[in-house]
């Protein structure tokens, strides 16, 4: 998926973690604010510099920033955070969060680059189809599903 495609898609997560979020007792727009940074993280999390006009990043691209077990664990652990009814504001951001980067992975897994799931340097890809293709499909069904489960709880 493109940049503008996580972006697009991050509005979506957003209403999915509130939803989500608000069934676990956290507070739900904190939730989604957690979400939409989430939806672009494991990008941003690999440090991108400049280097002669390339952009370069800190850590390798789909690596560790987008290694399935670590998303994994940071969602279980917020929710069972959130479900003990301890620290609502941090667990609340720390679910959307893991949300937001959990749907980042969904979107990217399907591209022929893939992203890791075992292993944080060896990719899966499910070769569906490649970046950006499907985008239009995805970004509406993203947003109708967080519409879906904000209504819910409204």
């Amino acid at each position: 998926m493109t940049k503008l495609g996580h972006q697009l898609t991050g509005i979506g997560v957003c209403g999915i973690a509130y939803g989500l979020g608000a069934r676990l007792g956290g507070i739900p727009l904190v939730a989604a604010i957690g979400a939409f940074l989430g939806a672009t993280a494991p990008d941003w999390l690999e440090i991108p510099y400049w280097l002669r006009g390339r952009r370069l990043s800190l850590i390798p691209h789909r690596t560790i920033t987008h290694w399935l077990p670590a998303w994994v664990v940071l969602l279980l652990a917020s929710t069972a955070l959130l479900a003990a009814g301890k620290g609502e504001a941090l667990y609340s951001a720390l679910f959307g969060f893991a949300v937001g980067g959990l749907t980042h992975l969904a979107m990217d897994i399907p591209n022929p680059m893939g992203v890791p799931v075992v292993h944080p340097f060896r990719r899966t890809s499910l070769n569906w189809w490649k970046s950006g293709e499907w985008e239009w499909v995805l970004v509406p069904l993203t947003w109708a599903f967080g519409a879906a489960l904000t209504l819910t709880v409204i």
